[in-house]
């Protein structure tokens, strides 16, 4: 927990703040997990604070939430692309990706319990935490404008779908596909 919160306060996701009148302050939790390795045995215990999302109101305190999936379609024609262009195919999982976009609307969360400065201050959010209903499409935009400023598009037909080149890049809310041609025909 301690290294979670820490994290946290690194990451800059906060600002203790004194409670704002007539604002909602929402509730958070610590979630935990084990993390195993191949043969069962445990690597190390995890400690994860989100935000109790169901406690939001639409137009409270989140406007617009969707997550972005590939379209089935879309990684089929590209496992298929992929198999006959002789292409290699990466998958990669961005570490706590929600935790990287700024938040664009006032949210307020209680300090994280046990680990509070015993004040009755609440954290005013700069950065979306889990849990939160517009953490996925903060995280997508997020996403979306780096790979823009790298030179990769989206493609009309699935805009989670992004290309610069011969190279492909899918997104899976916080997992990603990348397609690229092998090594051996460069």
């Amino acid at each position: 927990m301690k290294k979670e919160h820490q994290s946290l306060l690194e990451n800059g996701t906060w600002d203790l703040i004194e409670p704002p009148a007539g604002k909602k302050v929402l509730r958070g939790k610590w979630v935990f997990k084990l993390k195993r390795g191949p043969n069962g045995e445990i690597i190390r215990y995890k400690a994860r604070w989100v935000v109790r999302g169901f406690e939001q109101e639409e137009g409270v305190n989140y406007n617009e939430t969707f997550a972005a999936v590939v379209k089935p379609m879309s990684y089929k024609a590209l496992f298929a692309f992929a198999a006959a262009m002789d292409y290699e195919i990466e998958q990669m999982d961005v570490v706590t990706a929600f935790l990287y976009g700024p938040i664009d609307e006032e949210i307020y969360v209680e300090q994280p319990t046990r680990l509070s400065d015993g004040s009755t201050r609440v954290c005013k959010l700069n950065k979306a935490l889990y849990g939160l209903k517009q953490s996925p499409r903060i995280w997508f935009n997020t996403l979306a404008s780096f790979l823009d400023e790298i030179g990769f598009t989206p493609l009309n037909a699935d805009l989670s779908v992004f290309r610069r080149g011969g190279m492909f890049i899918t997104v899976y809310v916080d997992d990603l596909l990348i397609f690229r041609l092998s090594k051996n025909n460069v």
